[in-house]
């Protein structure tokens, strides 16, 4: 698993537009029955990528995660290095009991941040395609040589 920023998360083209706010742990983990009919509703509700708080007796602190669910299938893919650790502890304290294994729901105020910085860092982006369509430069081009 790999330790990521909120900005250089927040450059990914494919993330931001699969970011699912509305798939909490709750939901991601509720009991269903899983047969080979009948997921696609399930599938489309919560295929994507979605935060939550990670926090467990004998951790020192609150982390921020991200995790990737596709088809019936979910990961932790990332921990977010620079989240606030007063809204990282205000989202386990509002919570309270309702965590799944340890995962935690977004509380307003770090869902709110975590948006606010996924569009800065986007509106950042396309500025900077923009410059770089300017000055006869093609980022994607770059990136094909060098990843």
């Amino acid at each position: 698993m790999a330790d990521i920023s909120i900005s250089k998360i927040g450059k990914t083209r494919a993330f931001r537009e699969n970011l699912r706010f509305d798939v909490t742990p709750e939901l991601l983990f509720k009991p269903r029955f899983a047969n080979t009919s009948g997921n696609e509703e399930f599938i489309k509700e919560t295929q994507g990528f979605s935060f939550y708080v990670e926090y467990m007796e004998g951790m020192d602190k609150p982390a921020l995660m991200v995790m990737k669910t596709y088809r019936l299938t979910s990961k932790s893919i990332a921990q977010v290095t620079d989240a606030p650790e007063e809204l990282l502890w205000g989202a386990v304290r509002e919570s309270g009991a309702r965590d799944i294994m340890g995962m935690y729901p977004l509380s307003k105020p770090l869902e709110d941040w975590i948006r606010s910085q996924i569009e800065a860092q986007a509106k950042k982006t396309q500025g900077d395609k923009k410059d770089a369509g300017h000055k006869g430069g093609n980022r994607d081009q770059i990136r094909q040589h060098h990843p």
